[in-house]
């Protein structure tokens, strides 16, 4: 099932109202009109990005690289371990290099703590373009433009997700533990940027009508990191109530349901979990024990913000003022024939399993986007 909240619709209005406004840099200052096909003629472009470790980054790194491939353009990728020191470092050596890229691709370990990295980067007249983590204010001019997630809107379709949620849990005949429901956040990792956008989305699409924060958890990413914080909370909290447990992508979601379950209570059934996003572990949502999340896909990701970059060149060197929000067609993959925005940002549709195990699976089978199934965009 491929539900649109009306998050979902405020944004594609939005869209239409930017698009009416962006104008293109002067005609002097862009080269021939092009032809639409992209052609980097075997340049580089150097990705410096946290470790594939994580299962998110590393079907990133394989949507880029087929990006690349289909623009022929060479990609380097330069890993770090979540530490925003040791990406410093990296991008120093490589800045040293005699050997300069066509451009740099900077999603940061630490957006704050990066950013006198961003700026060397910036300095040395190759064009950078940011991925995944928002640009922050006074970086602006540093970057030619950023593709991506916009971690805002996840968050705002994760309050879709909390307010249906709600909406089912009531319809169903249970008793809120507290005002607006009681919930729990399980949020990233400290420092990490989309998590606090994550919040402040959820927070916003959710202020009519909000819910009782009964705890917030970093939970990192994964289903381990998930198990373990929600262990850890349960016996502070549970004699409160546990309602709703917000989790900013499957991966912790999917281990809370394990630590719910070991002390006898039952996900989708007496509370109810959703996320923002999906990632490679979909049983939950597949046993109806998450009831909602949304399609933010890692590969689409990584072969959108390549695209941008190539994209970029072969409109010569232009990009138009305001953002650009890639549409969420199911059938095929949209046509990017045009220079890209100064935010260009990746679609997440909204889908509500809901609690009945026996139909789940088949709202997950139904589900589209670009051309390509719920299991191809979220299981890797």
């Amino acid at each position: 099932m491929h539900r649109i909240g009306r998050n979902t619709m405020l944004n594609r209005r939005m869209f239409a109202f930017v698009a009416s406004l962006a104008v293109l840099l002067p005609a002097s200052a862009m080269a021939q009109e092009s032809d639409g096909k992209l052609d980097g003629e075997g340049k580089e472009i150097v990705v410096l990005m946290p470790s594939r470790s994580n299962a998110y980054l590393a079907q990133w790194i394989r949507g880029a690289e087929q990006s690349a491939e289909e623009a022929n353009y060479k990609l380097t990728v330069i890993e770090n371990n979540f530490d925003q020191t040791e990406q410093d470092a990296q991008a120093q050596q490589r800045i040293s290099s005699p050997t300069k890229p066509a451009a740099y691709v900077w999603w940061p370990a630490d957006n704050q703590a990066g950013l006198a990295t961003l700026r060397r980067l910036s300095r040395t007249g190759v064009p950078v373009f940011q991925a995944n983590q928002a640009v922050r204010p006074e970086a602006e001019d540093m970057v030619v433009a950023y593709a991506g997630v916009d971690d805002y809107f996840n968050g705002q379709i994760a309050g879709e997700n909390a307010l249906a949620a709600r909406e089912a849990f009531v319809k169903n005949g249970h008793e809120l533990s507290g005002e607006g429901g009681n919930l729990v956040v399980l949020k990233f990792i400290p420092g990490y940027s989309a998590g606090e956008d994550r919040e402040a989305g959820f927070l916003d699409a959710t202020k009519d009508a909000p819910f009782n924060v009964i705890a917030t958890e970093y939970a990192g990413f994964d289903n381990a990191s998930g198990y373990k914080a929600m262990s850890q909370l349960i016996p502070i909290i549970r004699s409160q109530g546990i309602d709703f447990v917000y989790g900013m992508s499957d991966g912790p979601v999917t281990g809370a349901v394990q630590a719910l379950e070991e002390v006898g209570m039952k996900p989708g059934e007496d509370v109810y979990l959703f996320s923002a996003t999906c990632i490679a572990d979909i049983s939950a949502a597949e046993s109806a024990k998450e009831f909602a999340t949304g399609v933010q896909s890692a590969g689409l990701e990584g072969w959108f913000a390549i695209n941008v970059v190539a994209r970029y060149f072969e409109y010569g060197e232009t990009v138009k003022e305001g953002t650009y929000i890639a549409p969420d067609d199911a059938d095929a993959r949209p046509v990017f024939d045009f220079a890209p925005s100064k935010k260009n940002i990746i679609p997440n549709p909204q889908v509500v399993v809901g609690t009945d195990p026996a139909t789940a699976a088949d709202k997950l089978a139904s589900f589209k986007l670009w051309g390509e199934s719920f299991q191809d965009h979220c299981v890797y």
